[in-house]
């Protein structure tokens, strides 16, 4: 969600509360802060807010399923603002309102319940992305501030990328990062969408590795022996730089858009096997 549609959510949110208070202890003024609230919220908040999630909807039927929320949102906002203010239309709003947000309830929860399916207390599959700042400490030494700035920018280009290709952040650790995806065609794509981005940034590049392996999930953290791999296999990645295991290469190996070059077998630090390590060739 970009600043704009929160600094209009955030107005709305206190004009409609604003003029709620006032129109309940019968103070003037309380119309027009509640309906400018409403406006806002309507035309401003509600549409944003729709566009920004579309432009990181791959698909179709979730774009569609983003549309149809917010629709059924406005309608029960407009419902009930129109019903406080004892308007009668808001009576007759209620009616499609229900029935939108039932559409949605109905075709398209199916969609967005995937996401959830990422952080449960369970072992399960994943892709695992782990991203590193090249050069971070010798960064810190010549500039902290305009490091901590390139950090910033680092973590919103990921997150952005990382929600479009259906990922989850999981956390960052000094200027590493872990992510996750249900497929490693996710994993590769959005790495090397993030690449392509970063390449545009004067102040950093990143190293990048990732690894299939089954992993442990809790609340916020995950935790496995395949963590461990993408973060050996990320160390033998160069600048702007994307490798991966064997696994990973058996996945994608269909996929004529994505160049590949076998760097041979490695013994990482601490990992007990040998890995068939390869990197995308751009």
């Amino acid at each position: 969600m970009r600043q704009r549609t929160y600094i209009m959510g955030i107005v709305s949110v206190v004009l409609i509360s604003t003029g709620l208070a006032l129109r309940i202890s019968d103070l003037p003024g309380a119309g027009v802060l509640f309906g400018v609230g409403t406006l806002i919220f309507v035309f401003g908040f509600s549409i944003s807010n729709t566009l920004d999630k579309i432009s990181l909807e791959r698909k179709r039927i979730g774009q569609i399923s983003q549309i149809v929320f917010s629709v059924s949102l406005i309608l029960i906002v407009l419902s009930v603002a129109f019903s406080i203010m004892k308007w009668p239309i808001g009576r007759d709003m209620a009616f499609p309102a229900i029935i939108m947000f039932n559409i949605y309830l109905v075709f398209f929860t199916r969609h967005t319940e995937g996401r959830k399916l990422i952080m449960q207390k369970d072992r399960q599959l994943a892709s695992i992305l782990f991203t590193d700042i090249v050069g971070f400490t010798s960064m810190m030494g010549e500039d902290e501030d305009k490091t901590l700035l390139a950090l910033d920018r680092n973590r919103f280009i990921q997150k952005k990328l990382i929600r479009k290709y259906r990922g989850k952040w999981v956390k960052e650790m000094g200027d590493g990062a872990i992510a996750i995806f249900f497929t490693a065609s996710e994993a590769i794509q959005c790495a090397i969408d993030i690449q392509k981005e970063v390449k545009e940034e004067e102040e950093f590049k990143l190293s990048m590795g990732i690894h299939v392996s089954e992993i442990l999930f809790t609340e916020k953290d995950i935790f496995g022996d395949g963590v461990n791999v993408a973060s050996r296999i990320a160390s033998l990645a160069g600048a702007s730089e994307i490798c991966f295991s064997n696994i990973v290469f058996q996945n994608i190996r269909n996929r004529e858009d994505i160049n590949v070059e076998s760097l041979g077998t490695k013994h990482l630090k601490n990992v007990a096997y040998e890995v068939d390590v390869y990197k995308v060739v751009v």
